[in-house]
């Protein structure tokens, strides 16, 4: 039997690119707390201010 998720698999195999980070214990804690606490999705704070940049650097050229 083929994998159920196959298809997802080979979308994100295509189109899906992931970033890492590591800081410490505590400041990713309080991140956690701060978003759970404002009802918005850790990715969600993330993607923003990766936009942000992008932004900047293309209004800067």
């Amino acid at each position: 039997m083929q994998d159920k998720y196959q298809a997802q698999k080979e979308y994100a195999k295509r189109n899906i690119k992931k970033i890492g980070c590591s800081f410490q214990k505590d400041f990713v804690d309080e991140f956690k707390i701060a978003c759970k606490g404002l009802g918005i999705s850790q990715s969600e704070v993330i993607k923003k201010a990766m936009i942000e940049t992008i932004d900047k650097y293309k209004n800067q050229m």
